[in-house]
């Protein structure tokens, strides 16, 4: 049985949404009033039905949509949500968006595999951070370890399956986890709030960064963007053998793949105890990124997409 103030909460949260999306709306549409080229990132399609998207659709210029999630595709976060909230949550401004757009850019070549059919092509620009403004960690000896996540409240989740095994690992001071996000999980670990200030700095507080992620569609696209931080700033990583990050973990050789609960504890436990293994995959990581992000030459990729006619 629902409540009536659970069913007024519920709709007075669907309510505040309709109001931000018609104030965004309003203000996409008189910024597209004098432009020749839009340029659409997640700010404006990840959420919603369609009410932001409509002013881009209609628009008459040239429309590039970029990509770094597999917003098309439902969120597992949104699997078990009721009718109301997928929809309000769901994926029609993205699907509008991509049979809209006149080029779109994706971040990985399984984000450019997994695009519905009838779109324009894409051209493939890994999502890549600038590794000048990352300082190297310094791993030393000390136990227990700090295992940091980094990323948004809507990935929690995918620490849930690892919940044993930290509660293992601190229990017996070989490592503990540190979550950097909006809001903490709600299982083993230590909670330090995101702030853009810190966006850089706050990895130094690691000693190994983790991605864990299911088998799904949407998570096989994911643009790997943590875990390429993570290395940026010096720091061997562990991840789930899912899309992008068993093919730059192979690649760097920065870190570990790790399947199951058993190969996580097992992968923890190595580069807890192995300051030494832990340096030489960090610097591995940190020199990968330095090679991969090649800003300049993605710059002047995206002003020719931009300015094509």
């Amino acid at each position: 049985m629902t409540c009536a103030s659970d069913q007024f909460g519920r709709w007075r949260h669907f309510g505040a949404h309709v109001a931000r999306y018609s104030v965004r709306a309003l203000s996409v549409r008189a910024g597209l009033a004098d432009a020749d080229v839009a340029f659409v990132q997640r700010g404006l399609y990840p959420i919603g039905p369609g009410l932001v998207a409509s002013g881009v659709i209609r628009f008459e210029g040239r429309v590039v949509l970029d990509l770094d999630d597999a917003v098309f595709a439902v969120k597992p976060s949104l699997a078990d949500r009721g009718a109301l909230r997928r929809w309000l949550y769901g994926r029609q401004q993205a699907v509008a968006l991509l049979h809209r757009a006149d080029a779109i850019v994706v971040s990985t070549t399984e984000l450019a595999d997994a695009l519905p059919a009838g779109v324009a092509p894409a051209t493939i620009l890994p999502t890549v951070p600038d590794p000048s403004r990352y300082s190297p960690v310094d791993h030393d000896e000390n136990l227990p370890a700090v295992v940091g996540w980094a990323g948004t409240v809507g990935n929690l989740q995918y620490l849930d399956p690892l919940r044993p095994v930290f509660e293992r690992l601190a229990g017996e001071s070989v490592a503990r986890l540190e979550v950097v996000c909006s809001h903490p999980w709600n299982g083993p670990s230590t909670f330090h709030a995101w702030t853009l200030a810190e966006e850089a700095d706050v990895f130094r507080r690691f000693c190994i960064g983790i991605m864990p992620l299911p088998e799904t569609q949407y998570t096989r696209a994911k643009a790997g963007f943590k875990l390429l931080q993570y290395m940026a700033a010096g720091l061997p990583v562990v991840a789930s053998p899912v899309g992008v990050n068993r093919k730059l973990i192979e690649r760097s050789n920065a870190g570990l793949l790790a399947a199951g609960a058993d190969e996580w504890e097992s992968a923890l436990r190595e580069l807890a105890a192995d300051p030494d293994l832990r340096r030489r995959l960090g610097r591995n990581g940190r020199a990968f990124v330095e090679a991969y992000a090649d800003l300049d030459g993605q710059a002047n990729t995206l002003a020719k997409l931009l300015g094509a006619s």
